[in-house]
């Protein structure tokens, strides 16, 4: 065999190679449960709010670090109840719930981002929406948590998730309306959840900056964190997460589901965003307001996910003028 036909050879097997190992590291990267890894997350629900050093702080929220572990604190001072909803594929999904202070107005069902849990994400909304009279579901997504599940599928199948949920609430709390919260995969899970046929519990919607499909935000997370474009990394991840998962990029986007969707919707986005781009939110709120009464609050220097931080007197401004719309206008 000639030596130029045995280079050839070798390079094409190390390419292969190469190429099945960022696959396989972008897909555990991406897509696999951090409860099938190694090294699990501690479950939040599990950790000492006493002893900081032993609590998850994403490093943008630091700055509030205290406020966060005291809302976390308030939030397990409460009557918990503990639900479970079986999903559409067999999967046990679980939620804790805080109760209103006095009768439900509503209930809050508050899906939480990528690797994360409620009780991270909305720590410090949980206790307002109590004190207006508004329960709080806080469910773990698939793979997340307590929920069952091998793979995050970014609201592809997740959709769905929240369809059971709002179910399990009609059936629990009947008579009682719901308002879907979700921030970052968890506001582009209720955007996409927007495009189903909901029960009509459902009365409005809040999404906090959230994708507009997950081959679009991995794209962009491609070229932040690992400075290279979608080809080829990105063609061969769509394929095994396909094949291995049952997540297609591409099946459904939050623009197509809004489309569809008909009921009042509060869209945020911090305009310091470099993890999902600000423009993502741009684009649903313009096909938004073609079809519902639609608001966009726009945070200055807000990054990824923590526009409530930055700026919690509009924020909770914004969502009293939903809530208005969706349920205080209703009763009275």
């Amino acid at each position: 065999m000639d030596w130029y036909i045995v280079i050839f050879i070798i390079a094409a097997a190390a390419a292969v190679l190469m190429l099945a190992g960022g696959t396989s590291m972008f897909f555990n990267f991406a897509i696999l449960s951090d409860n099938f890894k190694k090294e699990k997350r501690t479950n939040a629900w599990d950790e000492d709010e006493n002893d900081p050093d032993e609590v998850y702080i994403y490093s943008k929220c630091l700055p509030y670090k205290d406020e966060l572990l005291e809302g976390r604190k308030w939030v397990k001072s409460q009557p918990l109840a503990d639900f479970s909803v079986t999903s559409y594929d067999g999967l046990t999904l679980r939620a804790k719930y805080v109760p209103a202070n006095g009768k439900e107005k509503g209930i809050v069902l508050m899906m939480h981002g990528f690797r994360s849990s409620a009780l991270h994400d909305f720590s410090l909304a949980i206790k307002i929406f109590h004190e207006m009279g508004y329960g709080c579901m806080l469910p773990y997504h698939r793979a997340h948590g307590d929920s069952e599940g091998k793979y995050i599928t970014y609201g592809t199948k997740e959709r769905f998730d929240v369809l059971s949920w709002c179910r399990l609430i009609e059936e629990k709390f009947p008579g009682v309306p719901v308002i879907l919260d979700g921030i970052s995969m968890g506001g582009a899970t209720v955007l996409m959840a927007s495009g189903l046929e909901l029960p009509g519990n459902v009365k409005g919607i809040i999404a906090d900056c959230a994708f507009t499909s997950p081959y679009e935000v991995f794209k962009h997370v491609m070229r932040r964190n690992f400075k290279m474009g979608p080809f080829p990394f990105l063609h061969t991840t769509r394929l095994y997460a396909k094949i291995r998962a049952g997540l297609v990029m591409k099946s459904v986007s939050t623009p197509d589901a809004l489309k569809k969707n008909r009921l009042p919707l509060l869209i945020v986005h911090g305009e310091a965003d470099d993890l999902v781009p600000y423009s993502m939110s741009e684009r649903n709120f313009e096909v938004a307001k073609e079809n519902c009464d639609a608001t966009f609050l726009s945070v200055p220097g807000a990054a990824h996910g923590i526009s409530f931080l930055v700026d919690r007197e509009r924020y909770t401004a914004e969502v009293k003028k939903l809530l208005d719309k969706c349920i205080n206008k209703e009763e009275a």
